[in-house]
């Protein structure tokens, strides 16, 4: 079948013509397609280009495509304008004043920009991600494995959840670095320097925090291995672990042998008599395998018991009324009538249904197959039916190890085994199931053990409509959503506003529009559950929020119906009509239109002129995921209503049709992203970043603090300049003595954070004061060096020396002191303080360690400080003085009693500091 769109006197139609008739073909057109017409001239059916038709008509070539291959005409004009409607438009830029207490960047602007055009729209991040390859590997497809490099966009593919989904985009890549990585699991393959993976370590797994992404280049710039100290020479371990597959779901097959009855004859049949004769052999303590193949067979198919063979034997022979043995005449046509020696899995049966693998895995196991304490064994004298063991195992997200043994030495043939680690029982027979039991959570797991280079070669980048649980690892990217979606709602004066957000970071939003603007946001609590429109309207607050699950409490009146209830069965406070807009963050939480919290946010945002949604994962898992969100923001109207976009963007066997023109709709409607590259080009040279720490000890805290607000009293109402002055020296004895408590409390939080930077491969340089948190520090990072007022030149030398040079030292520990001067830190490109010093300029001298010559990133400098404690009163100290040149250029004696002074007003006022 043939379309091809023509310009015709009833304006531009689709011309579908036949490689030849078939009736219910023609009757399928005639039912599928509301309006069409035969046209005699043309020989074409021809049907009006509305979306409709469009939509009925992708709908019927999924149908065409099972009798004739579609091929869509290439009309040079049409097709010219159709690639001119599918670019995406240009950001724009900002008019006016952006109205915010900071500057954004110019990425920023246009976000800003684009979203008072918009109104109602999401905000998302990244570009879509996607895998670089050499044209040469192989992938897997419902239908075999094929090349990469022969793929096109719409092609099928198997996911990691083992679902099929389609190729989105197809990047050749001209002459790249094709490296070799092999596991732990002795299985390898080949791909690019900025091939994506999706790993862990360790600690990421051991605290439950999930998976990042990294390219080649960069797990082999952070290393592959871990260097165990203590454990002998060169004793290493791996370090990145990658998930498994979940089995590949093949399409079901139909088979004569049954897979159980094929996996017990591979495993202990007699195949190559040729004698029209199947059998196998058993003993009577597994019986039961014999009764369940008993059970299986059809009914032409007769099981007997051999009583003379040494073994007992079973022949599987044909019903006497039935000409032959069709199980006989099967394994012929499938060449599956070998000797042990030349055994293999015929192709087909590779490549049945999960459930069919499985069938067929206990029958070669059941025979075969051994287990010991969970040690999962399967013996061959067949290389080819090791090898279609592996990968057997490996489709089902198993995973398995081939080993070879040479016996030829000791009268016997060589022998190979494959152990076998799997997540679902691999026995049939009770006996050895009982064996085969999972009691750790990493049983099955392969790491990486290698990483080399091969070649130069072409290669692919892919990306697909697969789920995608990767996260960005520089967080601070991020952020810009919740700027821009501030700014925006900001200058359109669209107030008041509701914040609906996950749990954990509605305190982040109070404190950013804060940051951000002059309006308060308050979020809301038990306390002010029905006040809260008070604050408003006393404008006192503009912005409220809240978190997903406390929706039905703050906002619902009741729902009419207790079971299977809609959102016309919701009744709303009246009070959400004061909202002249809404902002949903993490809005991939409400992609489900069966969902409570979906319903109510649906309720809220109805009729309100801005409604943002911020996410980074509009579509976790198919187009079908924005129909929710698309309806939140009232824009299902502009996709062709629900029932348009289902058929035009959710049609075929994977659900997912017509991807471009749906990106390009989503861009000219409703949708915006920035990609990183672009975002990391506008970043400053460096970033200041304040990160609050809970500490361990606070009663000791508050003890000290007690102390110092008494001298700080006792020094402020002092009249003689003497007993101020000694006063004075007693007060900055204190005032150490909290922040050394300080440094110790919130040391757990330190190391945790430090420890993220170590999971993410990336570098980072330390400054503290005390000795005491160094050595902790030394003894949490064993790998780690330092540099400290208690080293020689020639020590410093070899400390700055590792760290710049040895990718495996990632984290150096600096006393504030001894290191803000003389050193060149270029290595990372991030700073943090576990300590303050006195003054900004010491900020500002440490900080530069990083951020000289030779830096090629922004510099990211982090201030840990103590939540509640002397660090926050002691930063806004430095903050505020930092252009006064006697704070940063003064005496000693200056420097403290400008402190002492502050500090006094500080704790004299008792503000919050947050």
């Amino acid at each position: 079948m043939t379309i091809t769109l023509q310009n015709t006197e009833k304006g531009q139609c689709y011309a579908v013509t036949f490689d030849r008739y078939r009736q219910q073909v023609v009757d399928k057109l005639k039912s599928s397609v509301s309006i069409r017409w035969w046209d005699k001239q043309t020989g074409a059916w021809m049907i009006p280009a509305t979306n409709r038709c469009k939509a009925e008509l992708d709908q019927f070539t999924y149908y065409v495509r099972h009798f004739e291959p579609v091929q869509w005409g290439t009309a040079s004009t049409v097709q010219a304008e159709e690639d001119v409607a599918f670019q995406i438009p240009e950001m724009p830029e900002l008019d006016g004043d952006h109205g915010l207490k900071i500057q954004p960047y110019p990425y920023q602007l246009q976000g800003i920009a684009r979203g008072l055009q918009l109104k109602r729209f999401i905000n998302g991040d990244d570009m879509g991600l996607g895998k670089q390859q050499p044209v040469s590997s192989y992938v897997a497809t419902p239908n075999s494995f094929r090349r990469i490099g022969e793929l096109q966009i719409g092609d099928e593919i198997f996911g990691r959840d083992g679902n099929v989904y389609a190729v989105s985009g197809v990047y050749p890549q001209k002459e790249r670095r094709v490296f070799k990585v092999t596991f732990s699991d002795g299985v390898s393959c080949e791909c690019g320097p900025e091939h994506l993976w999706c790993v862990r370590d360790v600690n990421r797994r051991r605290k439950g925090k999930g998976w990042i992404t990294k390219t080649t280049q960069e797990i082999m710039d952070s290393g592959v291995t871990y260097n165990l100290k203590g454990l002998g020479h060169n004793h290493t371990r791996r370090k990145w672990e990658i998930p498994m597959c979940e089995p590949v779901k093949y399409k079901e097959r139909l088979y004569i042998i049954h897979p159980y009855i094929m996996g017990v004859l591979l495993g202990d049949g007699h195949l190559c008599g040729g004698n029209g004769k199947l059998s196998f052999s058993t003993p009577d303590m597994d019986a039961a395998i014999a009764d369940r193949v008993r059970k299986l067979l059809p009914n032409d198919m007769l099981l007997v018991r051999d009583d003379y063979a040494t073994c007992p034997r079973y022949n599987i022979t044909k019903n006497p009324t039935v000409h032959e043995n069709r199980f006989y005449q099967e394994i012929k046509r499938l060449k599956a009538d070998k000797p042990s020696v030349k055994k293999f899995i015929p192709y087909e049966y590779m490549h049945g249904s999960v459930e069919q693998r499985i069938d067929l895995l206990h029958g070669l196991m059941d025979t075969d197959g051994s287990g010991k304490k969970n040690r999962i064994t399967y013996s061959t004298l067949s290389y080819g039916m090791a090898r279609d063991i592996a990968l057997l195992v490996r489709s089902l997200g198993g995973q398995a190890i081939i080993r070879r043994y040479d016996r030829r030495n000791e009268g016997k043939s060589v022998e190979f085994q494959v152990n076998v680690r799997i997540k679902v029982c691999p026995f049939y027979l009770e006996r050895k199931a009982a064996e085969w039991d999972i009691k750790k959570t990493n049983y099955c797991s392969r790491y990486i053990s290698s990483i080399e280079y091969v070649r130069e070669e072409d290669s692919v980048c892919i990306s697909v409509t697969a789920p995608d649980h990767l996260y960005l690892t520089n967080n601070y990217i991020v952020t810009h959503n919740t700027l821009e979606s501030i700014a925006t709602i900001n200058k359109a004066d669209a107030f008041p506003c509701l914040v609906i957000c996950p749990n954990v970071v509605k305190i982040n939003w109070q404190r950013e529009w804060h940051k951000f603007t002059d309006k308060k946001a308050m979020v809301l609590t038990d306390s002010v559950r029905d006040s809260w429109p008070f604050y408003w309207q006393t404008s006192m607050n503009q912005v409220f929020i809240v978190n997903y699950e406390s929706l039905r409490k703050y906002f619902v009146r009741r729902i009419t119906k207790t079971e299977k209830w809609t959102l016309k069965d919701v009744e709303f406070h009246n009070t959400i009509k004061l909202f002249k807009s809404v902002i949903i963050d993490e809005s991939h939480k409400v992609k489900s239109t069966a969902t409570q919290q979906t319903k109510f946010c649906k309720g809220i945002a109805s009729g309100k002129e801005y409604i943002i949604l911020l996410t980074g994962t509009p579509v976790v898992n198919k187009p079908k995921d924005l129909v929710a969100q698309l309806g939140i923001m009232d824009r299902m109207i502009d996709m062709g209503g629900w029932k348009g976009f289902m058929l035009r963007y959710c049609s075929g066997p994977n659900q997912a049709s017509n991807l471009k023109e749906l990106n390009y709709k989503l861009w000219k409607h409703c949708f915006f992203r920035r990609e990183k590259s672009k975002v990391l080009t506008q970043l400053p040279d460096k970033v200041r970043q304040i990160v609050s720490c809970e500490i361990t000890n606070r009663k000791e805290y508050m003890d000290a603090e007690r102390d110092l607000i008494d001298y700080l009293k006792r020094y402020k109402e002092a009249d003689d300049e003497k007993i101020q002055k000694s006063l004075k020296g007693e007060v900055m004895v204190r005032i150490g003595i909290l922040k050394d408590i300080t440094a110790r409390g919130k040391l757990k939080e330190v190391i945790d954070f430090v420890k993220d930077f170590q999971e993410n491969g990336k570098k980072i340089i330390l400054f503290c004061n005390l000795h005491e948190i160094v050595d902790r520090l030394m003894v949490a990072f064993p790998s780690a060096v330092c540099v400290t007022g208690r080293q020689n030149m020639q020590e410093k030398q070899a400390s700055v020396d590792a760290f710049q040079k040895n990718p495996k030292t990632d984290v150096i520990i600096c006393s504030i002191k001894a290191a803000s001067a003389g050193i060149t830190l270029t290595a990372a490109s991030d700073v943090a303080f576990i300590e303050l010093p006195w003054t900004y300029a010491e900020c500002d001298q440490a900080e530069s360690r990083a951020h000289r010559i030779g830096q090629k990133d922004s510099v990211n400098c982090y201030y840990l400080l103590g939540r509640r404690t002397i660090d926050q009163k002691l930063y806004r100290i430095i903050e505020e003085k930092k252009h006064i040149s006697n704070a940063v250029l003064g005496a000693e004696d200056n420097i403290q009693t400008n402190i002492v002074d502050m500090m006094a007003n500080l704790f004299e006022t008792n503000e919050e500091e947050e």
